[in-house]
């Protein structure tokens, strides 16, 4: 089996190896651009409750709860990754921190009944629309009243906002753009 990792960068946790099975469908998010992320999140997050939508090696997600989160949710398509996620979690003993669905985003997004105070948007870039995906998240009633959602999209990736949605952070590392959303 070919394997890759990727590791936690900062927190109880920091230099733990999230180890995956290597995939060119998966591209998780690089050191450079969780830097920034947590960065500009590192007030942010201590007891607040994250969404890890499209969570792949549930990089982002664990990285938050290392650094102080109360709860995160992890929502992975890919079953071998989603058992994966759970294979980390037990490992970081974060089991009663967590839920896990293997789940289409989309359609769980549908049904939830949560709310979260930061969510984590990182889908396959050529997979996703992000116009129907931005506008979704904010009309299914899932952030809590001021949270925030990073958004991680190919540099060139059109992007419509509404006008009740502020862009808070943006910046472009290489061919990736970051941003949180408000």
């Amino acid at each position: 089996m070919n394997t890759s990792s990727i590791r936690i960068i900062g927190g109880r946790h920091k230099s733990y190896r999230v180890v995956f099975k290597a995939s060119s469908a998966l591209r998780p998010t690089t050191d450079r651009a969780k830097e920034t992320l947590f960065s500009w999140l590192q007030y942010e997050l201590e007891n607040k409750s994250c969404l890890d939508l499209f969570a792949g090696t549930g990089g982002l997600g664990l990285e938050a709860l290392s650094r102080g989160a109360q709860h995160v949710t992890f929502v992975e398509r890919e079953k071998n990754l989603y058992k994966n996620i759970i294979k980390n979690i037990s490992h970081l003993s974060y089991e009663d921190k967590i839920q896990a669905v293997c789940g289409d985003a989309f359609k769980w997004l549908k049904t939830n009944k949560q709310k979260f105070d930061i969510i984590f948007l990182d889908p396959p870039f050529d997979q996703v629309n992000y116009k129907i995906l931005i506008r979704t998240i904010f009309q299914s009633n899932v952030l809590n009243e001021g949270g925030k959602v990073f958004l991680e999209t190919n540099k060139h990736a059109e992007l419509e906002l509404s006008k009740s949605q502020d862009i808070w952070k943006d910046k472009t590392i290489g061919d990736v753009r970051l941003m949180i959303l408000q």
